[in-house]
């Protein structure tokens, strides 16, 4: 969860970039009939973080089971669904927005 945490300035920057860098730019061009939106997984199982640090990798799924309403680690086509749905026509109407795949974890940014 994104909370601004002490520490985390970097990266914290670095998602409020992600967000202006997908709101202003939909404005840009939405009268040109593109549309721009951007995906924000919460923690995801990847091959990735199975490489990294185990213990890190265990308090990931492990805070994700205790916190996140779903219960459970993300998936990568937990992820994937939702950037599918952003390319279909089921998204037409959708600009600017930013689709958090994160079992229903609050991220206030």
């Amino acid at each position: 969860m994104d909370t601004g945490g002490a520490g985390l300035r970097c990266y914290n920057a670095a998602k409020a970039a992600v967000t202006q860098w997908t709101k202003t730019p939909a404005t840009e061009v939405g009268p040109h009939g593109i549309r721009v939106n951007a995906v924000a997984p919460g923690c995801i199982r990847t091959p990735m973080t199975d490489r990294r640090d185990r213990a890190a990798q265990a308090r990931c799924g492990a805070a994700m089971t205790r916190t996140t309403p779903l219960g459970r680690a993300g998936e990568p086509d937990d992820v994937a669904h939702a950037v599918l749905y952003l390319a279909s026509d089921a998204s037409a109407f959708m600009a600017g927005q930013i689709l958090r795949p994160n079992g229903s974890v609050a991220m206030p940014w």
